[in-house]
């Protein structure tokens, strides 16, 4: 166990021997790799960075006042624009007019093509704390975005970064103006949908009032007084008949005890009957001088003209005239006969009238219902047109607002310039990270030799494969030679060391910071400690 733990434990002074023994394989690697590394630094071509700054700016008019029918947050806008203006139809367009690209587009198809700008094209959000009036705390808004382009020409970085900015400005405002007017004419549309729905609903309840005209609900009080009225009329047209009807039972009775035909006088003073009738119209004529035609006189003068004209040349028994009061009692019967008659006649009219009334009545709850259905659905597209109208306004509101770009706008902060430096590739990085890989590679490699080297290296190597320490080890006995050898080796590794360190200033001083500002920056620190 002992000579296993000693056979793999290694001290200082074994590392130094290895590095003494495979110094080689560092010294040989290290810098060919190293200078490959600041080759490739140096030799990668330039990438310039041409970027414009948009600043996001929120709506003129408070929103509680006018809102706008863009709703969209502006992170959306933007990613709806930029996947709007990187189609490959428009790549294509831009490619052709700023000669991008020469030697890709003669092996490449477009679709690479476009792939290779978009990967060029960088569009990022600018945010800052803000604070929230809503909430009343701070939290992070977008208050800008970044349009950028990459290209190995600063003067073509800048032309397609100046056309992307254009574009974006440009296509903001067409696309919100689209969105608004878009929207109201669906709104305008709907509404006259809307509106055609109510126009169609109000003809259908006039035609519904038309039909059902007397049995509407407002109807049903003055088809209930109208019953009851004719209820009463009846009632006195039942009197009235029965009143008649006693009357002619009375006349009835008294004409049968009267004789029709009475004996003639025989004096000779007796009057003819047309003498009579003239002696009774000149009565009349001076009765209606002093009473009016509705006195009983003048009614019974009428009555014995009228019945007088009927028997004036009539044949009657030899000997007998007719009685005057058997004959005005008939014409009462006739005129109260005539009278029941007309009576009956109008009480038909009136229960009629009665039972159509009636009948209204009892359709009134059958067409309220359709009605007040017909009505529920009125008032509530009319209220949903109503609505329409309102919101189409408002929509038309927002379309001037769009229009007038008086809503949230994109405004050009900063054009994109044409860039001094390159952005890419940072050579200094390239060139710290190769010769930090040549290092490790050398470092690596001999370890690597040291590890498939067979040979078995001091006494305790020995002793941990035989299992057994020697009995004497013998120390390298060194020479003059050796010595002038080794005094050498020192000599060189210290002119490498020297080296090494020189070959870190320099590349400290040209690819990270000049050495005049770290030494300032190194006595700051120093000051300030």
């Amino acid at each position: 166990m002992t000579s296993v733990f000693d056979e793999n434990e290694k001290g200082l002074s074994d590392y130094l021997d290895l590095l003494r023994r495979r110094k080689y394989y560092f010294i040989l690697t290290f810098p060919i790799l190293a200078l490959v590394a600041i080759a490739i630094a140096l030799t990668l071509p330039p990438i310039y960075r041409s970027q414009g700054v948009i600043l996001i700016e929120s709506q003129d008019i408070p929103s509680d006042l006018v809102r706008s029918t863009v709703t969209s947050f502006a992170e959306e806008q933007i990613k709806v624009i930029e996947q709007r203006v990187l189609t490959t139809a428009l790549i294509q367009e831009a490619v052709q007019k700023h000669n991008l690209y020469p030697d890709l587009r003669q092996k490449a198809s477009p679709t690479q093509i476009a792939q290779k700008f978009r990967s060029n094209v960088s569009v990022n959000m600018v945010s800052a704390k803000v604070m929230d009036p809503t909430r009343g705390r701070a939290t992070t808004a977008n208050i800008a975005f970044t349009v950028a382009f990459y290209d190995p020409v600063s003067a073509k970085a800048q032309a397609v970064a100046n056309d992307l900015v254009t574009t974006f400005l440009s296509e903001n405002v067409r696309v919100r103006t689209d969105r608004a007017t878009e929207t109201t004419t669906f709104i305008r549309e709907e509404a006259n949908r809307m509106r055609t729905r109510v126009q169609v609903l109000e003809d259908r309840i006039a035609q519904f009032k038309s039909e059902f005209s007397n049995s509407l609900p407002e109807m049903l009080n003055f088809n209930l007084s109208m019953i009851e009225r004719g209820e009463e009329r009846l009632l006195g047209i039942q009197n009235q008949e029965a009143q008649i009807k006693d009357q002619l039972h009375l006349l009835g009775i008294e004409l049968s005890g009267m004789n029709r035909y009475l004996q003639a006088p025989v004096s000779g003073a007796e009057m003819s009957g047309p003498q009579r009738l003239a002696a009774l119209q000149n009565e009349l004529a001076q009765l209606s001088n002093r009473y009016s035609d509705a006195h009983p006189d003048v009614i019974r003068l009428k009555g014995q003209i009228e019945a007088l004209r009927e028997t004036v040349g009539s044949s009657s028994p030899a000997g007998q005239i007719e009685n005057p009061q058997y004959r005005q009692i008939s014409l009462q019967i006739e005129s109260l006969q005539r009278d029941l008659v007309r009576m009956q006649t109008q009480r038909e009219r009136v229960q009629q009238e009665v039972d159509e009334y009636r009948e209204r009545v009892a359709q009134t709850p059958q067409v309220q219902r359709g009605y007040e259905d017909l009505t529920r659905d009125y008032e509530s597209e009319l209220r949903k047109y109503n609505e329409l109208r309102s919101k189409e306004l408002e929509a038309e509101i927002s379309q001037n607002l769009e229009t007038e770009n008086r809503g949230e706008s994109f405004v050009l902060l900063e054009p994109p310039l044409a860039p001094a430096d390159p952005v890419k590739p940072n050579r200094k990085k390239i060139a710290a990270m190769g010769i930090m890989l040549a290092g490790g590679f050398g470092v690596g490699l001999m370890l690597l030799v040291e590890m498939l080297d067979g040979g078995i290296r001091g006494s305790r190597r020995l002793s941990g494969i035989l299992g057994a320490d020697p009995l004497i080890t013998i120390p390298m006995i060194m020479t003059h030679k050796d010595d002038l050898i080794r005094r050498a080796r020192h000599i060189s590794y210290a002119v490498i060391a020297v080296l090494i360190v020189i070959a870190g200033v320099a590349a400290v001083h040209f690819f990270v910071m000049s050495l005049d500002i770290l030494w300032l920056k190194v006595m700051g620190r120093i000051n300030l400690m």
